[in-house]
């Protein structure tokens, strides 16, 4: 009986062990199923204007069934949030309120794309996009870089010296155009009475040897 019974239960042992050992084999197999893929590059986008922050399962499996979720990385909060078929925007971050949209139709399609309207410059910075669903949990990162516009952030003394040194060129440039054009107006008026003093003392020279002509003419 002992042996008998000593049998039985190291073939249940060994049965939990396969049981253990193949669950551990095939966990790793289903996990690796659910993977998140974001952009190798940063994205750019400038104040003012609208962006995608793009990410994808992959393979591209449904992801309607899923809770989606991008948060900033910085602080963890939550920037857009999607579960059981509809965006949830309770805790959401207030300065994103209004300005996030996760399109539907592309969850179909593995698609986790986030857009982003009216960026501001505080929007830069890493974005998580995370996944969870029954075949367990993924994420992927993005990065944002937010380029200002000329003089966005820039201080007001910095503006007003940028405008002086422009009127200041401005009206360097016009010196020098008015002294080109005031020195060569000056030369026409200098050659033209240089030319009228020579013609008027040829004149008098011609009429002093006339008269010099005509008196020798009465001596003799």
């Amino acid at each position: 009986r002992w042996a008998g019974g000593g049998c039985e239960s190291f073939r249940s042992h060994l049965q939990k062990l396969s049981v253990c050992l193949l669950f551990l084999c095939v966990l790793p197999h289903f996990t690796a199923q659910l993977k998140v893929v974001g952009p190798d590059h940063p994205v750019t986008a400038t104040v003012g204007q609208s962006i995608v922050l793009p990410c994808h399962l992959s393979p591209s499996l449904n992801a309607q069934s899923m809770a989606v979720r991008w948060i900033r990385r910085h602080n963890t909060e939550t920037v857009h949030q999607y579960e059981d078929g509809e965006d949830l925007y309770v805790e959401q971050m207030r300065e994103y309120q209004g300005r996030t949209e996760l399109s539907h139709d592309g969850l179909s399609r593995g698609t986790l794309d986030l857009q982003i309207v009216s960026v501001r410059p505080s929007d830069d910075g890493t974005y998580v996009c995370t996944v969870e669903g029954a075949a367990g949990y993924a994420e992927a990162t993005v990065e944002l870089e937010v380029a200002a516009p000329f003089f966005h952030d820039a201080h007001a003394w910095k503006v007003a010296l940028a405008v002086m040194m422009v009127a200041v060129l401005m009206l360097i440039t016009d010196l020098i155009l008015f002294s080109v054009h005031w020195f060569k107006t000056r030369g026409k008026i200098l050659t033209g009475q240089g030319r009228n003093h020579l013609v008027a003392k040829g004149c008098f020279q011609r009429g002093e040897a006339a008269m010099e002509v005509e008196a020798l003419t009465h001596l003799c």
